[in-house]
């Protein structure tokens, strides 16, 4: 038998960081120029420069410096990753879910009525039973405009923004009626069950005092550990050491419940003895626990998975995907409800997590959904870069207060950043123009189909 040659490929962290840099150049530089142009018209508008430094100044302490700064542009954070996460998996599939908004309010509206009516509960079932009634809200919520467009062709676009405002509606409707607190002189829901509260990073402390939710924490801890020890095991490095996969599942079952049962006996003692998170006003909460498995979620289901691989061949090339034998009706409809369901999330962490009365009030819809879709744009719809997107869009918006404070320059300075990142983004000949950089080889659709990694970022 004649020896194949195996063609190796050589590891070299420079040339790791040249690809890095060509995935994020074009964004970073887009977000320059976008600051850039701010200082000129905070400058034309002030004719000071002083201003302009007090400005950026202000901006740059309040995001991150200031007292609880920093942990408050991660709650502003939050949102964002869910939002633009669900934003992202309907350009994916080519679809422009742009009725996010209403998504996210009626998965507040689900959350504030399931945290309420399963009153009675322990933890361990009542916030998981939350969390789902305000996925499943919002994954119907975009599940209809889905099937319109695939069994009659309705422009996702039109009907999926009709129905922002009759989510709006519909939430009013409910919060001033059959939701509203009785004994409240706000309009507002009932305070949902403590038991459905996601916990703020200083509670947790006296939260896994109970052993129900020492319980809850162990289990998730053990869930993820074999879901993470699997998927080493599965590499192809590890499988070949073990052929047998009995012998890889008692390996990742068994690390997991090995990590279960530590975190269920010693988190508690642990916990009490030390706690890094020691502010009780600090509002920072697990949701971003849950914004960052969102995002490792969204990208294996989306590059690992064969339902992802159909979405993504939807969104390349319809006519293909319909020959191969997708089904493009289920995978229009599964991507908007999955998409739906992210939105929905987003809402219910915000109901359960950040809202100061425990309620959802009347007056609720912050503009997230609308900044999401350029944050997804900003990442080229990349899970990971997403994250970072999103980090950017909530330092801007916890930051603003203070910038204007500090320099009397409107906060809504950061709308018309936010608007020129996006500009530059979606039109990269300027970026090119201005710093003079040639354009690259135009990559194919079909080859992003296969790339590990999601992507050009």
């Amino acid at each position: 038998m004649s020896n194949i040659p195996v063609a190796r490929a050589n590891f070299s962290w420079r040339r790791l960081a040249g690809d890095f840099w060509q995935l994020i150049k074009m964004p970073a530089l887009a977000i320059i120029l976008a600051f850039a142009v701010g200082v000129v018209v905070i400058l034309l508008t002030s004719r000071s420069l002083t201003t302009v430094g007090e400005a950026y100044y202000g901006l740059l302490r309040g995001a991150l410096f200031k007292q609880r700064g920093f942990s408050e542009t991660l709650v502003a954070t939050i949102p964002y990753i869910f939002l633009s996460l669900a934003v992202a998996v309907g350009f994916k599939t080519g679809l422009f879910n742009i009725g996010v908004e209403g998504q996210y309010t009626i998965g507040s509206v689900c959350a504030a009525w399931a945290g309420v009516a399963f009153s009675g509960l322990p933890a361990i079932i009542h916030l998981p039973l939350v969390l789902l009634a305000g996925a499943l809200g919002g994954a119907a919520w975009a599940a209809l405009p889905g099937y319109l467009k695939a069994r009659t062709g309705a422009h996702e676009v039109i009907s999926t923004m009709m129905m922002n405002y009759v989510a709006f509606r519909l939430a009013e409707f409910l919060v001033d009626g059959p939701l509203r607190d009785p004994l409240s002189s706000g309009v507002q829901t009932s305070a949902i069950s403590p038991a459905a509260e996601l916990w703020k990073l200083s509670a947790y402390p006296a939260r896994l005092q109970d052993p129900l939710n020492a319980l809850m924490v162990a289990l998730v801890a053990a869930l993820l550990v074999i879901v993470l020890a699997r998927a080493l095991l599965k590499s192809s490095r590890f499988a070949a050491r073990m052929q047998s996969a009995a012998r890889r599942r008692s390996l990742y079952i068994g690390a997991g419940l090995l990590v279960g049962v530590l975190c269920f006996v010693a988190l508690p003692p642990l916990s009490k003895a030390w706690w890094p998170f020691t502010d009780p006003y600090d509002r920072l909460h697990s949701g971003l626990f849950l914004a960052v498995l969102a995002a490792v979620g969204v990208w294996w289901l989306l590059w690992k998975t064969t339902l992802g691989f159909e979405l993504r061949m939807v969104g390349a090339n319809p006519s293909a995907a319909r020959y191969a034998g997708v089904s493009i009706t289920r995978s229009i409809i599964l991507s908007m409800a999955i998409s739906g369901a992210l939105a929905g999330l987003a809402g219910t962490i915000e109901v359960i997590g950040v809202s100061i009365c425990g309620c959802l009030p009347l007056i609720f819809s912050s503009g997230y959904g609308w900044d999401s879709i350029g944050i997804a744009l900003l990442a080229r719809n990349n899970p990971f870069g997403i994250l970072a997107a999103s980090l950017l869009f909530g330092a801007m918006r916890n930051g603003a207060d203070l910038m204007e404070l500090n320099s009397g320059v409107s906060k809504y300075i950061i709308s018309l950043i936010q608007a020129l990142v996006l500009l530059f983004v979606s039109a990269p000949a300027i970026v090119r123009w201005v710093y003079r950089i040639k354009a690259a080889p135009k990559q194919e659709d079909d080859a992003k189909l296969t790339t590990g990694w999601g992507g050009p970022l």
